[in-house]
């Protein structure tokens, strides 16, 4: 369904654009809840590790099957399927059912009474958001044009930051007060523990999101390139993305390696409880209003860079503002869980939550400059993809393993510090030197969007000047 010719213009460069400020950013913001919303259903899980572990006599390389592997597996799975079906279907309504699903896998958790059905419920969970990315961004991206898409969607990418912070700032306390009440029943239902009681609260209001979603319009597509007929899911994208690897290749690795420190949050809670004898209540508030604050921080950094950046280095002003923020995020990461003093750890984390959302920010905005639009959508479910493989898919559970192999749960602040280092150097190495790749990746584009608009527009003669498979030269 395309938006009516009211809310657009007509812009030789971009193609459709929205004449309505107003509405475009309405859009936008809607967007942001939904992921915001995901966020809080993703994260609530880390809140509840202890007693959860003492109510299932789980260990902790279970806990981190649970905060990892389970919701990254079907995400993983389903987000190239997903982004091929988004780039052909009405991304509003894909939106609309990943809610309900992920919602009702949320609500759910707060039934079971052992391991597996929870391991079951959090990969429905990851099912249900690995659309959410995937087609916000693509939405968003035909919303703006070049020059105004990488703030839009900065600013929808601070949505990790205040999710994650209501999260722990709303369900620590929401987790807090039921702790205190002991078994609750919830609507004639019951009794629940606290942690069961919590994931049923907190999965419930989605369904007026969903409702909301019907407000906004399906934009048209805009910037498409001509593909082979055989494109299908994901041998499209997969084909796009191989030919031009080089650039594609520095983008992936500095998200990877900031998305894979941002499953430390995971460990925050039984960081600060077995080290310092925190109560979940402090820790959620703690973390949350560091969320609140550094994330929009962050995020408002991003915005700034990427304006700042991109105008005295057109091509790779993104990616120029990714590496920014892994040089704030890295060291500050690798230090805060090994702190004497949980105040130096908080002030510390405080430092890395701003790094950490600045190259959030960065990564889905210097993607959507690489990609054609026709196969945005496709684009992030790969990125998604990747940057799952190292991140919440394998950090959370090789952090517990390793803790469970020392004996010593008080360990989990020294293994923190060791996985960061690992992954961080090497990868603020590899986007440093390959920023090249990338302005070349980004030139390329551009000029076969240029010349398929002036082959569309009768500027050149005969179909074989612009080519039907784009094919760039990298080396």
């Amino acid at each position: 369904m395309k938006v009516p010719a009211l809310f657009f213009r007509p812009d030789n460069e971009n193609g459709a654009m929205i004449k309505a400020s107003f509405y475009r950013w309405h859009v936008v913001i809607l967007l942001l809840l939904v992921f915001i919303l995901s966020y809080f259903d993703r994260f609530i899980l880390s809140l509840l590790v202890e007693p959860i572990k003492t109510s299932l006599h789980l260990t902790d390389f279970q806990i981190g099957l649970l905060l990892g592997p389970a919701f990254s597996l079907f995400n993983v799975a389903a987000a190239l399927p997903l982004g091929w079906y988004a780039d052909r279907s009405n991304r509003k309504y894909l939106l609309i059912a990943g809610i309900i699903l992920w919602c009702s896998m949320t609500a759910s958790s707060g039934f079971v009474v052992t391991f597996l059905p929870l391991f079951l419920l959090r990969l429905g969970l990851g099912l249900g958001e690995a659309v959410v990315s995937p087609a916000s961004i693509s939405i968003i991206s035909d919303y703006f044009g070049r020059k105004e898409r990488a703030r839009a969607i900065s600013v929808y990418c601070a949505g990790t930051y205040l999710g994650a912070g209501l999260a722990f700032l709303v369900g620590g306390n929401i987790v807090g007060w039921l702790e205190g009440k002991g078994q609750v029943h919830i609507l004639s239902m019951g009794p629940f523990e606290p942690w069961q009681a919590a994931f049923v609260i907190v999965g419930a209001p989605g369904i007026l999101l969903a409702l909301a979603l019907f407000s906004i319009r399906e934009p048209s597509r805009g910037e498409q390139l001509a593909l082979p007929a055989t494109d299908a899911p994901p041998i499209g994208i997969t084909r796009y993305i191989l030919a031009r690897w080089r650039g594609f290749g520095v983008l992936f690795v500095g998200s990877t390696c900031n998305y894979a420190m941002s499953t430390l949050t995971f460990w925050n809670v039984p960081l600060f409880q077995r080290v310092w004898n925190w109560d979940v209540a402090s820790v959620g508030t703690v973390t949350g209003l560091l969320y609140f604050t550094a994330g929009p921080i962050g995020t408002a950094v991003a915005v700034w860079a990427v304006r700042k950046f991109t105008h005295r280095y057109p091509d790779d002003g993104a990616m120029r503002t990714l590496l920014l923020g892994l040089l704030i995020g890295i060291p500050a990461s690798a230090l805060y869980p090994i702190m004497p003093s949980p105040q130096l750890a908080v002030l510390l984390m405080f430092v890395a939550f701003i790094g950490k959302s600045v190259a959030t920010a960065a990564g889905p905005a210097s993607l959507a400059l690489i990609t054609p639009g026709n196969l945005r959508a496709r684009g992030v479910a790969v990125f998604n993809t990747v940057i799952a493989l190292l991140g919440p898919l394998l950090g959370p559970p090789l952090i517990g393993w390793i803790v469970d192999s020392t004996g010593n749960p008080r360990t989990v602040g020294m293994v923190m510090a060791g996985f960061v280092a690992c992954i961080g150097i090497p990868a603020i190495l590899v986007v440093a030197t390959g920023l090249g790749q990338y302005r070349r990746t980004h030139a390329a584009l551009a000029e076969e969007l240029a010349r398929a608009d002036a082959a569309a527009a009768g500027e050149i003669a005969g179909p074989e000047t612009v080519p039907a498979t784009p094919r760039l030269a990298l080396s």
